[in-house]
């Protein structure tokens, strides 16, 4: 009875604290990231992706912000043949309905990818578009939902086990603005 009233409790608090969240995207306002997708029992092997980010509003609704992801995908065909890829990048993002718990946001990245699979390794120029919705849970900390297309000078991508120069993802991350 003790723990259900402590979910209860808990529930509300966070329910509560979350109506009344109102982000705080003014100019000045900095902004930490963290994405992490592990799949340790994947089809295919260990799988981790995790990126990390920085920025700080520049002016009201645009963000500029730097990128750190590093993805590794082990076991897949042999020690020999794990696939290995890390990049550096900017971004720039501009949010809409800045007054909502909800706040969605478009951008452009631009960044240097070190992809390694098996003997192959490449490095190029990425860069493409983003778009994404945060969900502030309170008024400094969001969930946030980000798609990317991203379009290289060189196969850095591996998608299906080929090396393309295009790729298309998805993260689910964390958002916390200071």
């Amino acid at each position: 009875m003790k723990l259900r009233l402590l979910i209860v409790v808990t529930t509300g608090s966070f329910l509560a604290a979350s109506a009344a969240a109102q982000p705080d995207l003014e100019r000045g306002t900095r902004e930490l990231s963290v994405h992490v997708s592990p799949d340790w029992e994947g089809a295919v092997g260990d799988m981790i992706y995790a990126k990390a980010g920085y920025g700080w509003f520049w002016r009201q609704g645009l963000l500029a912000r730097g990128t750190l992801d590093y993805a590794v995908l082990e076991d897949i065909a042999g020690e020999d043949e794990d696939y290995r890829t890390s990049e550096l990048g900017v971004a720039g993002e501009y949010h809409f309905n800045r007054a909502s718990r909800f706040v969605p946001y478009l951008g452009i990245g631009l960044g240097w990818r070190s992809s390694h699979f098996g003997g192959a390794e490449e490095a190029a120029l990425v860069y493409g578009p983003r778009g994404g919705i945060k969900f502030f849970i309170v008024d400094n900390v969001a969930l946030d939902f980000e798609v990317t297309y991203k379009l290289g000078g060189a196969d850095v991508f591996i998608n299906d086990f080929v090396a393309e120069d295009t790729d298309a993802s998805s993260a689910i991350g964390l958002r916390v603005l200071f």
